[in-house]
Formats: C-alpha cells, structure tokens, sequence
C-alpha cells in the first residue's frame, strides 16, 4: 500500500515538475536594453495587490471587444511594492490603442488615458501561453530587471514599468526617463 501512494506521488510530482518546466520555471532571463516605441492606452485603475488586478483585466478585455477594439493588453504598476502598501498600490489594465480607438473609448467614464512616451528600457522577454507561465515570469523578471537597473545606477530614472502582454511572450518592462 505504501509504496503505491509513493508510486502516485513520485507520478504527480514528475508530471507537477514537467508542467512547470513547460511553464518557464527553469527557464534563464535575460535583461536588455533597448528602445521601446511608446503607447497610447485605454484602461482600468487599479488600487490594491497587483496580483488580484484581474477583474480589471477582464473588464477591459470586454469594453475593447464591444466595441470592435483590437486586444493588445498591457498593464502599468505605478507603485513599487517594496516601499508602498498593499492596499494602496496603482495599477492599470489596459489596452494599446490607435488614437481612433482612442476616441472611441474617451466616452466610458470608467476608463482611464495614459500616454506612455518612447524611450529606452531595460526589458525582459518571456515565453509565456497562460496565466501560470505569466506568473512565472513576473516572479523570475522582475529581480534580474531589478538588478539590471540597480548595476547601471538608473533606478531613480525609472519611470514606467509594465507588462506588454503579446501571442505567445510577455515583455517585462522598465522604462528610463529621457
């Protein structure tokens, strides 16, 4: 009896591992630097943890589909949550939008503009197909990106981080002010 539940266990445990090898848990990152062309967005503020920006996600998802907007997601995390509160961390879940889009949108009162300039950043790109390998990513970029800007004295020159969500990659980004 006992070596079966070790057999089932060992199987689950090989199968978990696997999973989230597929996931990107193993996988290295690497921090460049680089120009980033800019954004216009149309979002959902966001106070609170950022891991629970979800719904926010969701919503912004659904006013872009109903209203015939091409879902590019991006999410901006004002706040360094080192150094601010939980409860009180800014966030948005967005949209990339043309300035037609844009216009479009400007009439939902629940939705939020922000221009993010171009300019260059430290990125991470990350292989990511689901919210697990997404998850993943954040907690395996966010250090090296951190460290990256630490090693090149640019962390008082940080001023936009956020996620580019794309097919199949997400880019971690923090851009430097011009």
């Amino acid at each position: 009896m006992i070596k079966k539940i070790l057999i089932v266990l060992s199987a689950v445990l090989l199968i978990l591992m696997v999973y989230l090898y597929t996931q990107g848990l193993f996988a290295s990152i690497e921090v460049v630097e680089q120009p980033m062309s800019g954004y216009r967005v149309m979002g959902i503020e966001h106070r609170g943890p950022y891991e629970k920006i979800g719904d926010a996600f969701n919503r912004i998802h659904t006013i872009a589909d109903d209203h015939h907007v091409p879902v590019r997601m991006i999410g901006v995390y004002f706040d360094n949550p080192n150094e601010v509160a939980e409860d009180s961390l800014r966030s948005l879940a967005g949209v990339i939008v043309s300035v037609e889009d844009s216009l479009r949108l400007a009439a939902i009162p629940e939705l939020t503009s922000l221009i993010i300039p171009a300019g260059n950043a430290a990125v991470s790109n990350f292989e990511t197909d689901d919210m697990v390998s997404m998850i993943i990513g954040a907690m395996k970029s966010y250090p090296k990106l951190t460290e990256y800007v630490a090693a090149k004295n640019k962390g008082q020159e940080v001023n936009f981080v956020y996620e580019v969500y794309g097919e199949g990659q997400t880019q971690y980004v923090m851009q430097f002010q011009e």
